[in-house]
């Protein structure tokens, strides 16, 4: 008897000792930093747009929609870029996005592209006015065909819509919806124009 529970204390010292051995380390527990979405390069992609147009020998052409009147007149690529302004603020890309916005995508078939969505996952700071954004990609092609911005913002109690689109390689638009409260809503629309084919 005293030699097998002799035998029995010793394996467990053993095994004790054994455990506790020099290069054991504690167990950690590591937070896996979580993975950082990749948004479409909007400003950028803009920016390039622009840098293409200074290179087409075309004079862009500047349409205004207001009050049911419309009108144009012929503009200088200096007022092109004044133009798109509204456009390059504030500046969308994964480092000044990715916190604000979250993005979605699917193919829309109604429109045969596939659309990135990107709305906001709480509260936008006032000092940015974007409330929106989409591309939508040629699924063919794989290019960006259209980029959509939604800004919003209170003047005065006046609720200011602008609605920015650009159609890649053809026009972009501004269009403004204000609208006082319990008063119709007013529109006007620019459009600047440099592709005369369609």
């Amino acid at each position: 008897m005293q030699k097998s529970s002799f035998s029995n204390f010793l394996i467990i010292i053993l095994l004790f000792t054994a455990c506790k051995g020099k290069n054991t380390k504690p167990l950690q527990i590591v937070d896996q930093p979580e993975e950082r979405q990749t948004f479409f390069p909007v400003t950028d992609f803009l920016l390039g747009q622009l840098r293409e147009l200074d290179t087409i020998p075309i004079t862009p052409l500047k349409i205004i929609i207001a009050d049911d009147k419309k009108d144009s007149v012929w503009v200088s690529k200096k007022e092109m870029r004044k133009f798109a302004a509204p456009f390059l603020d504030p500046v969308i890309d994964s480092v000044n996005m990715n916190n604000l916005f979250s993005e979605k995508s699917f193919m829309d078939q109604t429109i045969n592209a596939i659309t990135l969505t990107y709305d906001p996952r709480d509260r936008i700071p006032d000092s940015i006015k974007l409330s929106h954004f989409d591309v939508y990609i040629d699924p063919q092609q794989n290019k960006v065909e259209r980029i959509y911005l939604v800004k919003e913002e209170i003047q005065n109690e006046e609720t200011i819509t602008t609605q920015l689109t650009w159609e890649v390689g053809k026009w972009c638009s501004i269009r403004t919806i204000s609208q006082e409260p319990k008063m119709l809503p007013k529109v006007r629309e620019e459009i600047m124009k440099w592709n005369f084919d369609d």
